[in-house]
């Protein structure tokens, strides 16, 4: 026989609940400040999806680029989705469909000079994300990733 403890559960629920609110509250945060960075740098009108879309290209550069349904399971978006994200990107000169020399009934998403060069500012972004950071141990850092790690993984789980 299994004795539930419902105090238990429902502190846990709670603060589940809590930590959920929180993480979405940080992610607009931090999509609200790296917009305002950019503008501050005169970059405007690059949305946080563009600017996640941009980070990909500018951390893992691929040659032939990126297929639309590889991005779209990256932001975990449907195609359509990142579809009108990719046409407004190509708009803004940002990025351009190339043909899939692999498959033809396909296209690819490849980075412009005028995306990449988007990346100067990633470095003075970054330093000013860390400084959110530093009031942080590189051990509590560490300890932070594997738990948001594992949070990841277990919605990766439900996900499939």
């Amino acid at each position: 026989m299994i004795i539930l403890n419902e105090s238990r559960d429902k502190e846990q629920l709670d603060l589940a609940n809590k930590i959920s609110n929180q993480i979405r509250k940080i992610g607009k945060q931090l999509d609200q400040h790296e917009r305002d960075l950019f503008r501050f740098h005169g970059v405007q009108g690059v949305t946080p999806p563009q600017l996640f879309i941009l980070r990909i290209f500018w951390m893992d550069e691929s040659e032939g680029g990126w297929s639309l349904k590889y991005l779209a399971n990256l932001a975990k978006v449907s195609r359509a989705t990142m579809t009108g994200i990719i046409d407004t990107m190509e708009k803004n000169g940002l990025v351009v469909r190339v043909p899939n020399l692999k498959d033809k009934r396909s296209m690819l998403v490849k980075i412009t000079k005028k995306g990449e060069d988007l990346k100067r500012y990633k470095p003075p972004i970054d330093r000013d994300v860390d400084h959110h950071f530093s009031s942080f141990t590189l051990e509590e850092l560490k300890f932070l990733q594997i738990l948001l790690d594992k949070l990841s993984k277990s919605m990766e789980i439900e996900d499939s």
